[in-house]
């Protein structure tokens, strides 16, 4: 499995479509279009998009980030304020769309897993990285996790698309977990031990959700231009567009 770079930054993304009708055309758009369009920014590193296992159809992608700085470049305005066609279409399928731009705090574990559980929870402050990388490596070293990584949200100013409202949100500073397992079951307890041992320290634990990987890709993967932004796929979105 190919192993993306991390970077001290990262950007978490959870959403679900309107229309499972479309969903097939959905997918090919954040596959062959959106993701690749995303990751040759200024800043970008690579990108990992999932679908949920637990509830239909929602997704999660994770994009890796030199540095947070990265959603405040000209680019990456361009991109969102003048969408592709195809992009410009797809937008109103998106619901329960959450944002969260968050400094990476620490990660353990050398192997990569197809299942990936996220958690959401806030605390009165960022929590410090000792006793949670202690714990997570000690996951690991159990062998009830292959990896892992977390991180917490500065406040930011700039979203593209309004969040939904989030159960952990306006109560404190935002964290999330994002826990690898090669097997989904044992990724559910992980993330119920982990959910056990974060009580004493969040003051709002959100929901544990559970995703298998769709695609995953490094900025170096992707052919760019010399200048100006990545062209837009107008073959696939042609083919959608004919119905």
């Amino acid at each position: 499995m190919t192993q993306l770079p991390e970077g001290p930054a990262f950007l978490a993304l959870w959403n679900n479509i309107r229309d499972t009708g479309r969903r097939h055309e959905y997918e090919q758009w954040h596959i062959y279009e959106h993701v690749p369009e995303r990751v040759v920014l200024p800043g970008f590193l690579g990108a990992d998009r999932y679908r949920s296992v637990d509830a239909e159809p929602s997704y999660f992608t994770v994009y890796h980030l030199e540095s947070l700085a990265a959603l405040s470049t000209e680019p990456y305005r361009d991109v969102f304020t003048h969408p592709t066609p195809w992009s410009a279409s797809m937008r109103p399928l998106l619901s329960d769309f959450y944002r969260l731009p968050c400094v990476r705090s620490g990660s353990a574990g050398s192997s990569r897993a197809p299942h990936l559980g996220t958690l959401r929870w806030s605390a009165d402050a960022a929590l410090p990285t000792g006793p949670l990388d202690d714990w997570l490596s000690e996951a690991i070293d159990a062998g009830h996790l292959l990896h892992a990584q977390w991180g917490w949200a500065p406040s930011m100013d700039s979203y593209w698309l309004a969040n939904t409202s989030s159960e952990t949100a306006d109560r404190g500073v935002e964290h999330v977990a994002l826990l690898q397992h090669h097997d989904p079951d044992g990724l559910r307890e992980a993330l119920d031990s982990l959910s056990n041992w974060l009580k004493p320290h969040a003051s709002r634990l959100g929901e544990r959700q559970r995703f298998s990987l769709q695609s995953s890709i490094r900025n170096t993967d992707v052919d760019k231009l010399v200048t100006g932004r990545r062209p837009p796929n107008t073959i696939l979105f042609r083919h959608h567009s004919r119905g």
